[in-house]
Order: structure tokens, then C-alpha cells, then sequence
């Protein structure tokens, strides 16, 4: 009964504590390992504002604006927490703050992503959207340093898609 009982408590703490990773492969072997996690409001602090019309909405999550929803009066499905870029030895860890919902499946692809060579840095960007809040978000890399130059939901920074 005690193995039961083990069982049924860690099933639930899987739920909760729900987790997807991967691994993106581009061309010349580089990689991207991403993980989505389901959003816990207990982990983050929400606050909430009205608008003219008096209807309330998440304005921001941990005290910064947030990207993942047209508008934001749903709390977020789930949430990205860890991108690494992958560039022969060198691992280098993406900004991935505030980026929530970052597609529909809960699942990373290929098809969201595009890198370019640029001298002796890269710049990679990435398309989010969970069929709304579309965003993206652009990261220039130099050797092991990144820095997220672009997070946005204005069309003038999507043109990398054409």
C-alpha cells in the first residue's frame, strides 16, 4: 500500500511541476537546447492593472512586461526557462526572461528559429507565439557572451522571417 501511495504522490508532483526540453539542430552542428515549463503563479509575482474601460489585466510579471499573450488577462499556459546555444565547445546561455507561451505544442521547432553568421558572431532569431501574442526575440553572440538586443511584438522586428 505504502508503494501505492509513492506512486500516486510522485505522479502528482510531476504534474505540477511539468517540464519539456529538447535539442535544435542547425547546420554546422549547432545546437540549441531549450526546456518550457507549465507556468506556477506561486513562483512569480503578478501584478495587476485596470484599463480606461476599468477591466483588469496582468501588466507584468516579476516586476517587467511580458510577452505571450495579445491580452494579458489569462495567466500564462507555460513559460520558457532555459535556452543554450551550442557553437562547437562553447555553451552560451540565452536571455530568456519574460517570454511566456512560446508556441502551442510546448515543444520548440526548427521553424521558429533562424541563425546567421555575421563575421565572428552569430545572431540568432526566434519566432513565439501560442497562436497568440506572437512574438520575437533576437540575440547577438560574440565567442561565450549573448545579448538578447530584441524582444519585441511590433512588425517592424519580424522582417528576419521573409
Amino acid at each position: 500500500m505504502r508503494y501505492v501511495f509513492l506512486l500516486v504522490l510522485l505522479s502528482s508532483l510531476r504534474i505540477n511541476a511539468q517540464e519539456n526540453s529538447g535539442i535544435i539542430v542547425f547546420e554546422n552542428n549547432i545546437k540549441l537546447h531549450w526546456t518550457i515549463k507549465t507556468f506556477n503563479k506561486k513562483e512569480h509575482q503578478i501584478k495587476i492593472c485596470n484599463n480606461n474601460f476599468g477591466v483588469q489585466y496582468i501588466c507584468a510579471i516579476d516586476n517587467a512586461f511580458w510577452y505571450g499573450s495579445d491580452i494579458p488577462v489569462d495567466k500564462p499556459k507555460n513559460q520558457l526557462t532555459n535556452l543554450i546555444l551550442e557553437i562547437g565547445k562553447n555553451k552560451i546561455i540565452l536571455d530568456v526572461s519574460s517570454m511566456f507561451n512560446p508556441n502551442f505544442s510546448g515543444e520548440l521547432s526548427i521553424h521558429q528559429f533562424k541563425i546567421i553568421k555575421e563575421g565572428n558572431q552569430y545572431v540568432l532569431y526566434g519566432f513565439f507565439s501560442d497562436g497568440a501574442g506572437t512574438y520575437t526575440a533576437h540575440w547577438r553572440i560574440v565567442d561565450t557572451i549573448s545579448i538578447r538586443e530584441v524582444i519585441s511584438n511590433s512588425e517592424e522586428y519580424f522582417s528576419w522571417q521573409d
